[in-house]
């Protein structure tokens, strides 16, 4: 019998908000803080401790959360 193990469950790097015409991308890891501070705009706006993004950058920023494997919870 082969035993296979459940996947681990691990709290995820980020949370992303959708609000209409912009979303807010949360950091909720040190490493995800690390990762922002590393790879978005310094003076991007901020929002209750989120990032806001608009619409049209979400995509290239998650595909480069994904490739630092980092995982996001929408």
């Amino acid at each position: 019998m082969k035993i296979i193990p459940f996947p681990t469950r691990r709290r995820p790097d980020f949370h992303l908000q959708d609000e209409g015409a912009i979303a807010i991308l949360f950091p909720r890891t040190r490493v995800a803080a690390d990762w922002v501070a590393a790879n978005l705009a310094s003076d991007a706006l901020t929002w209750a401790g989120g990032i806001v993004i608009e619409h049209r950058f979400v995509a290239d920023i998650l595909t480069g959360v994904h490739d630092a494997g980092l995982a996001v919870r929408r």
